[in-house]
Protein backbone atom coordinates (compact mmCIF):
# COMPACT_ATOMS: atom_id res chain seq x y z
CA UNK A 1 0.00 0.00 0.00
CA UNK A 2 3.33 2.34 0.50
CA UNK A 3 4.66 1.77 -2.60
CA UNK A 4 1.37 1.99 -5.06
CA UNK A 5 -0.21 5.02 -2.80
CA UNK A 6 -3.08 2.99 -2.61
CA UNK A 7 -4.86 4.40 0.61
CA UNK A 8 -5.79 6.91 -1.86
CA UNK A 9 -7.70 4.91 -3.46
CA UNK A 10 -10.61 3.27 -1.07
CA UNK A 11 -11.13 0.22 -3.81
CA UNK A 12 -7.51 -0.59 -4.15
CA UNK A 13 -6.95 -0.30 -0.44
CA UNK A 14 -9.27 -2.91 0.20
CA UNK A 15 -8.06 -5.24 -2.17
CA UNK A 16 -4.36 -5.30 -0.74
CA UNK A 17 -6.23 -5.66 2.28
CA UNK A 18 -7.93 -8.56 1.04
CA UNK A 19 -4.47 -9.47 -0.38
CA UNK A 20 -3.11 -8.99 3.25
CA UNK A 21 -5.16 -10.70 5.00
CA UNK A 22 -5.45 -14.02 2.80
CA UNK A 23 -1.51 -14.11 2.57
CA UNK A 24 -1.04 -13.47 6.52
CA UNK A 25 -3.21 -16.60 7.29
CA UNK A 26 -0.99 -18.68 4.38
CA UNK A 27 1.92 -17.57 5.63
CA UNK A 28 1.41 -18.72 9.45
CA UNK A 29 0.16 -21.93 8.22
CA UNK A 30 3.37 -22.52 6.09
CA UNK A 31 5.64 -21.54 8.99
CA UNK A 32 4.38 -24.06 11.24
CA UNK A 33 4.98 -26.41 7.78
CA UNK A 34 8.31 -25.31 7.46
CA UNK A 35 9.14 -25.70 11.17
CA UNK A 36 8.41 -29.59 11.02
CA UNK A 37 10.48 -30.12 8.21
CA UNK A 38 13.21 -31.24 10.47
CA UNK A 39 11.22 -34.33 11.42
CA UNK A 40 11.05 -34.84 7.73
CA UNK A 41 13.30 -37.74 8.17
CA UNK A 42 11.90 -39.34 11.48
CA UNK A 43 8.51 -39.65 10.73
CA UNK A 44 5.84 -39.30 7.86
CA UNK A 45 4.46 -35.96 6.58
CA UNK A 46 0.89 -35.75 7.36
CA UNK A 47 -1.15 -35.65 4.52
CA UNK A 48 -4.99 -34.20 5.03
CA UNK A 49 -5.99 -34.88 1.36
CA UNK A 50 -8.94 -33.43 0.14
CA UNK A 51 -10.56 -32.84 -3.92
CA UNK A 52 -9.59 -29.13 -5.44
CA UNK A 53 -9.12 -27.86 -8.59
CA UNK A 54 -5.40 -27.21 -9.09
CA UNK A 55 -5.51 -24.73 -12.28
CA UNK A 56 -8.02 -22.98 -9.76
CA UNK A 57 -5.75 -22.99 -7.04
CA UNK A 58 -2.84 -21.48 -8.70
CA UNK A 59 -4.86 -18.83 -9.91
CA UNK A 60 -5.88 -18.23 -6.56
CA UNK A 61 -1.83 -18.14 -5.72
CA UNK A 62 -0.90 -16.27 -8.45
CA UNK A 63 -3.50 -13.68 -6.99
CA UNK A 64 -2.50 -12.93 -4.10
CA UNK A 65 1.37 -11.99 -5.34
CA UNK A 66 -0.11 -10.00 -7.79
CA UNK A 67 1.65 -6.52 -5.09
CA UNK A 68 5.12 -9.12 -5.34
CA UNK A 69 4.76 -9.29 -8.82
CA UNK A 70 3.69 -5.78 -9.42
CA UNK A 71 6.91 -4.87 -7.70
CA UNK A 72 9.21 -6.53 -9.26
CA UNK A 73 7.88 -5.59 -12.82
CA UNK A 74 7.20 -9.37 -13.28
CA UNK A 75 5.05 -10.52 -16.39
CA UNK A 76 3.55 -13.47 -14.97
CA UNK A 77 1.56 -15.96 -17.46
CA UNK A 78 -0.68 -18.98 -16.51
CA UNK A 79 -1.18 -21.55 -19.98
CA UNK A 80 -2.75 -25.09 -18.89
CA UNK A 81 -3.29 -27.95 -21.24
CA UNK A 82 -5.83 -30.27 -20.52
CA UNK A 83 -9.51 -30.69 -18.74
CA UNK A 84 -9.47 -31.92 -15.78
CA UNK A 85 -7.30 -30.57 -12.98
CA UNK A 86 -9.02 -31.77 -10.50
CA UNK A 87 -7.09 -33.50 -7.43
CA UNK A 88 -6.80 -35.12 -4.39
CA UNK A 89 -4.43 -34.12 -2.74
CA UNK A 90 -3.40 -31.96 0.45
CA UNK A 91 -4.57 -28.54 -0.61
CA UNK A 92 -1.85 -26.62 1.79
CA UNK A 93 1.04 -28.58 0.65
CA UNK A 94 0.49 -27.99 -2.97
CA UNK A 95 -0.47 -24.11 -2.61
CA UNK A 96 2.88 -23.63 -0.62
CA UNK A 97 4.56 -25.76 -3.07
CA UNK A 98 3.42 -23.29 -6.09
CA UNK A 99 3.87 -20.38 -3.63
CA UNK A 100 7.27 -21.19 -3.31
CA UNK A 101 8.05 -22.44 -6.58
CA UNK A 102 6.74 -18.38 -7.73
CA UNK A 103 8.57 -16.90 -4.94
CA UNK A 104 12.52 -18.74 -5.77
CA UNK A 105 11.29 -17.41 -9.88
CA UNK A 106 10.92 -13.96 -8.48
CA UNK A 107 14.11 -14.19 -5.89
CA UNK A 108 16.17 -15.41 -8.64
CA UNK A 109 14.96 -13.38 -11.46
CA UNK A 110 16.90 -9.93 -13.32
CA UNK A 111 15.25 -6.37 -13.77
CA UNK A 112 11.13 -7.07 -15.98
CA UNK A 113 11.22 -10.99 -15.39
CA UNK A 114 8.98 -13.12 -17.50
CA UNK A 115 7.63 -16.07 -15.47
CA UNK A 116 5.85 -18.92 -17.34
CA UNK A 117 3.07 -21.30 -15.29
CA UNK A 118 2.04 -24.09 -17.04
CA UNK A 119 -0.52 -26.85 -16.01
CA UNK A 120 -0.81 -29.90 -17.94
CA UNK A 121 -3.13 -32.63 -17.53
CA UNK A 122 -1.41 -35.88 -18.83
CA UNK A 123 -3.60 -38.71 -18.36
CA UNK A 124 -1.52 -40.20 -15.15
CA UNK A 125 -0.30 -37.07 -13.42
CA UNK A 126 -0.75 -33.57 -13.18
CA UNK A 127 2.38 -31.26 -14.33
CA UNK A 128 3.48 -28.05 -12.76
CA UNK A 129 6.22 -26.50 -14.60
CA UNK A 130 7.15 -22.61 -13.84
CA UNK A 131 10.17 -21.43 -16.61
CA UNK A 132 11.73 -17.78 -15.01
CA UNK A 133 14.46 -15.91 -17.37
CA UNK A 134 16.50 -15.36 -14.11
CA UNK A 135 19.96 -15.95 -13.42
CA UNK A 136 19.92 -19.89 -13.64
CA UNK A 137 21.78 -22.38 -11.59
CA UNK A 138 25.14 -23.92 -12.36
CA UNK A 139 25.16 -27.47 -13.58
CA UNK A 140 27.63 -28.39 -10.76
CA UNK A 141 24.39 -26.76 -8.24
CA UNK A 142 21.54 -28.34 -9.88
CA UNK A 143 21.57 -31.90 -7.96
CA UNK A 144 21.88 -30.18 -4.37
CA UNK A 145 19.53 -27.41 -4.74
CA UNK A 146 16.66 -29.63 -3.03
CA UNK A 147 18.77 -30.60 -0.13
CA UNK A 148 17.68 -28.77 2.78
CA UNK A 149 19.66 -25.47 3.70
CA UNK A 150 21.48 -25.54 0.35
CA UNK A 151 21.35 -21.71 -0.97
CA UNK A 152 23.12 -20.86 -4.86
CA UNK A 153 25.92 -19.11 -4.63
CA UNK A 154 24.73 -15.93 -5.93
CA UNK A 155 28.12 -13.85 -6.04
CA UNK A 156 27.87 -10.14 -5.16
CA UNK A 157 23.35 -10.76 -5.28
CA UNK A 158 22.92 -10.02 -1.76
CA UNK A 159 19.71 -9.10 -1.30
CA UNK A 160 18.22 -12.71 -1.48
CA UNK A 161 16.35 -13.59 1.56
CA UNK A 162 15.78 -17.02 2.53
CA UNK A 163 17.33 -19.98 4.52
CA UNK A 164 17.50 -23.05 2.14
CA UNK A 165 14.30 -24.55 2.91
CA UNK A 166 12.08 -23.77 0.17
CA UNK A 167 13.03 -26.34 -2.29
CA UNK A 168 13.80 -28.91 -0.42
CA UNK A 169 9.88 -28.37 1.13
CA UNK A 170 8.45 -28.81 -2.52
CA UNK A 171 10.67 -31.61 -3.26
CA UNK A 172 9.41 -33.31 0.29
CA UNK A 173 5.86 -32.58 -0.59
CA UNK A 174 5.69 -33.96 -4.02
CA UNK A 175 7.36 -37.06 -2.96
CA UNK A 176 4.93 -37.03 -0.04
CA UNK A 177 2.43 -37.48 -2.77
CA UNK A 178 4.31 -39.44 -4.89
CA UNK A 179 5.28 -37.10 -7.37
CA UNK A 180 9.11 -36.38 -8.47
CA UNK A 181 10.06 -32.59 -8.70
CA UNK A 182 13.12 -31.57 -11.32
CA UNK A 183 15.06 -28.39 -12.57
CA UNK A 184 16.27 -27.82 -16.13
CA UNK A 185 18.37 -24.80 -16.40
CA UNK A 186 21.08 -22.86 -18.01
CA UNK A 187 23.46 -20.18 -16.50
CA UNK A 188 22.77 -16.85 -17.30
CA UNK A 189 19.23 -17.93 -18.80
CA UNK A 190 17.05 -18.78 -16.49
CA UNK A 191 14.96 -22.35 -14.94
CA UNK A 192 12.14 -24.34 -15.27
CA UNK A 193 10.88 -26.61 -12.14
CA UNK A 194 9.09 -29.37 -13.23
CA UNK A 195 6.80 -31.01 -10.24
CA UNK A 196 4.67 -34.04 -11.34
CA UNK A 197 2.50 -35.89 -8.74
CA UNK A 198 -1.30 -38.08 -9.53
CA UNK A 199 -4.24 -36.95 -9.34
CA UNK A 200 -4.36 -39.02 -6.14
Amino acid sequence: MKNFNAIQDPQRTKEYLDISQNELQRLSLLVDKVLKLSMFEKKEMELKKEQFDCKQLTEEVMNSMRVQFEKYHAKVGLYAEGDNFIVDADKLHITSVIYNLLDNALKYSRENPVIDVLLKANPENIELSVRDNGIGIESAYKEKIFDKFFRVPTGDKHNIKGYGLGLSYVAEVIKRHQGNVRVESELGKGSTFVAKFPYA
